[in-house]
């Protein structure tokens, strides 16, 4: 019976760690920021190319974990 049940739990465990990971982390050409709205800071993915015009009015880079200050 244990035989029967190990395949089945490895490629449950594998696609979840798949989907776990599959937003972590934003995508290709764009950055995670700490985006200043208003009185808030919220955490937001932008094009590489916008950037520069983000950092210029306040807004942070996340930190290795992806979290704002």
């Amino acid at each position: 019976m244990r035989k029967l049940l190990i395949p089945p739990l490895i490629a449950i465990a594998v696609v979840g760690g798949l989907f776990a990971t599959a937003g972590a982390e934003p995508p290709q050409g764009k950055s995670t920021i700490c985006h200043v709205a208003s009185s808030k800071t919220v955490k937001i993915s932008v094009s590489n190319s916008a950037l520069p015009a983000h950092m210029a009015h306040g807004d942070q880079m996340a930190d290795e974990y992806g979290d704002c200050p």
